[in-house]
């Protein structure tokens, strides 16, 4: 053996003695933050990491910035002494952007003890200034409320929010007027009352529609959401001045309430005729709705809205088992026209380019959906 080679393997031995002889806290680790944002999270926002420890600033809220690596999800990897513990939490550049609760509620700092080389999954509830539109309730116009709704077929109770048309309550006593049943009834009128302090602006976008004269004069009935969907439709038909006929009903929801608006409207044609199906969930049940639109027959006389963000989801790229959401949203339109349906005339076809799934992207496309699905006389 060369006295090189002996002088080589001699520091190898008295290096690898040197770390295993070291205390814990002198050895670094690799600690990976994946971390999942909210859905109305802007497409563009950058997401940052500050703590209590010096790389962070100290609790610089804008100094560190995660990397996104996919829809609503960022990811950072920093290098951190073994055995060390800091405080820390996200924002999106200041602290009037710092996470919060699922309720907007205060969150104690995150805490984080470094044992080793690991990957760290973090899902943020909700974003600080979502919630400023929660200090007061938002809604336009007249509503009424029934609590406790009793949704007997399925054992519970729900909220039931009905907003009423301009003039209803001081006009012709005898007018009677279309209805649209819409799901998540929480999120579409009123942002206190939204689960993430965004709403869909139904209100004032209909308030403004139907004094321009872009759209009829409607009723509009908020189901709010427990997980499951009721049909409600004898009590608003008993209650309210409605025009009870299938031509004049319309049932509307974004989502898993695009896949049931789309449901309701083929089981029970002789209820539903005017359809919105904003950002189906495509991907839900294996893609069902989609062999649903092309195995069964279509109601005639139906109008549907049928949109989807380009940026919901575009394919299987990487081989990551991610449904092709807007391959999907294809096959649906042509399913619907190979049966018969006319764009423009029957069916309403949106690629929203740039769009995410959320209550703002929704908000955007409501009036050109209400103004297809109920144009003004």
């Amino acid at each position: 053996m060369s006295d090189r080679t002996l002088k080589s393997l001699v520091l190898v031995v008295l290096v690898s003695a040197l770390l295993a002889a070291a205390p814990a806290h002198a050895r670094d680790a690799m600690v990976t933050f994946k971390v999942n944002v909210p859905d109305a999270t802007p497409t563009d926002a950058k997401v940052y990491i500050a703590g209590d420890i010096d790389a962070l600033g100290p609790w610089d809220p804008g100094k560190v910035a995660l990397g996104k690596i996919g829809d609503y999800l960022y990811a950072i990897t920093l290098v951190l002494p073994v055995g060390s513990t800091f405080n820390y939490k996200f924002t999106r550049g200041n602290w009037e952007t710092v996470e919060k609760g699922e309720s907007f509620e205060e969150i104690p700092d995150r805490e984080h003890e470094v044992t080793g080389d690991e990957m760290v999954p973090v899902t943020i509830e909700s974003w600080r200034d979502f919630a400023l539109g929660r200090e007061r309730h938002t809604v336009v116009g007249a509503f009424e409320l029934h609590l406790d709704f009793p949704a007997t077929k399925l054992g519970n109770t729900r909220t039931i929010v009905v907003w009423l048309p301009p003039g209803y309550e001081e006009g012709d006593p005898e007018a009677r007027y279309p209805v649209l049943y819409m799901h998540d009834g929480q999120n579409i009128f009123d942002a206190y009352s939204s689960s993430i302090g965004v709403e869909w602006n139904v209100d004032e976008s209909l308030t403004r529609m139907i004094e321009s004269d872009q759209v009829r004069p409607l009723i509009v009935v908020g189901i709010y959401n427990t997980g499951e969907r009721v049909d409600l439709k004898p009590f608003i038909d008993s209650q309210y001045r409605t025009l009870p006929d299938r031509a004049n009903t319309g049932v509307m929801g974004s989502s898993l309430g695009a896949n049931v608006s789309i449901y309701l409207a083929w089981s029970r044609p002789d209820v539903f005729s005017r359809v919105g199906a904003m950002s189906t969930a495509y991907g839900w049940a294996g893609g069902h709705i989609v062999l649903y639109l092309e195995e069964e027959e279509l109601p005639s006389g139906t109008k549907l809205w049928l949109d989807l963000g380009t940026a919901e989801g575009s394919g299987d790229r990487d081989g990551d088992g991610v449904p092709d959401l807007l391959a999907m949203h294809r096959q649906a339109r042509d399913a619907l026209m190979d049966k018969g349906m006319e764009l423009q005339r029957d069916l309403r076809y949106i690629e929203d380019v740039g769009a995410v799934h959320n209550e703002r992207a929704w908000a955007s496309r409501f009036p050109r959906a209400l103004e297809f699905l109920f144009p003004a006389r």
